[in-house]
This record gives C-alpha cells, sequence and structure tokens, in this order.
C-alpha cells in the first residue's frame, strides 16, 4: 500500500536515512524542504553536493547546479524532481536570445513529465518523496486491499 507514514520512509541506504534525518532537523524542515532533502539524498553525487542545490542561509535551490558538468542522466531525473516537489513547479518555456527578444523553447519543461524523470532505478524512491512532499493525500484511509477483498470472499462463501 502506497500510505504515509514517516516511521515507513524507505530510503536507499543508512547514508540516505543520516543525511536527511540530519539536515530536516537542522533546518526545520517543512514539507517542501522535507521532499527536497529527502531527494536529494537519494545518491551520493547529489547528497555530497547538496550545498550546490540548496543555499540554507537565503533558504532557495540553486537551479545552475542542474547544468553542472558532473550531472548524468540520472542525477539530472533526480534534481529536476526535487526541484519540483521543492518549487511546486517546473521551467519557464519562455526564454531570451541574444537579442533579449523572447523565446519558446519548450525542451526543458518537457523533460519534466512524469515518464522523462521516472524512468530510473529511483523510481521506488521517487514516490517516497512525492509522499513527504503530501502527506495529506497518503494517510491511511478505508480502501479496498487485496486482502479485504479476500475476507470479502470468505464471508460471502458462508
Amino acid at each position: 500500500m502506497i500510505f504515509y507514514d514517516e516511521s515507513s520512509i524507505m530510503f536507499e541506504s543508512e547514508e540516505h536515512y543520516s543525511f536527511y534525518v540530519e539536515k530536516a532537523g537542522q533546518l526545520h524542515a517543512d514539507v517542501y524542504l522535507k521532499a527536497l532533502i529527502y531527494t536529494v539524498g537519494i545518491c551520493h553525487d547529489t547528497r555530497s553536493r547538496w550545498a550546490r542545490f540548496y543555499d540554507e542561509a537565503a533558504r532557495t535551490i540553486k537551479p545552475e547546479v542542474i547544468t553542472e558538468g558532473w550531472q548524468t542522466g540520472t542525477t539530472v531525473k533526480l534534481t529536476r524532481l526535487a526541484f519540483q516537489l521543492f518549487t511546486d513547479g517546473t521551467p519557464t518555456a519562455l526564454s531570451f536570445d541574444e537579442n533579449d527578444k523572447q523565446t519558446e523553447d519548450f525542451s526543458e519543461c518537457s523533460r519534466y513529465s512524469v515518464s522523462d524523470i521516472f524512468c530510473c532505478g529511483f523510481a521506488p524512491f521517487f514516490v517516497e518523496a512525492v509522499k513527504l512532499r503530501y502527506p495529506e493525500y497518503f494517510s491511511r484511509r478505508n480502501v479496498y486491499t487485496e486482502s479485504q477483498r479476500i475476507a470479502d470472499q470468505l464471508r460471502d462463501k458462508k
């Protein structure tokens, strides 16, 4: 079942867990920042560069990290999701050329689709990040589960 229970969050490693607990506590994280910390913490390459992602004093992300040379296809996906969960948005499709003429470029926006971001080995952890960001939508409630279906079938046979 996909429910939110902070005590049962799945972590990629002990280092991921320690990073999350330390940063979330140190920064008095709200759900936006918890999702950012968790997502950046999934991978050693991003976790070790936390300061490249987030300015703790200004409490803002650093979008330029996405273009740094160390980024891989997978870490870029992780970065996009982390920033999307933190800002609740995607980059603009509007840009300006060398003459300050406004142009439309949807290429970066299209890279924020669920299929583009989740197509990697970190997908299970990405779901956990979404649960951290939106705990109110993953609360326990009455849902029809496989065990409930089996119980209903057994009861109906009596």
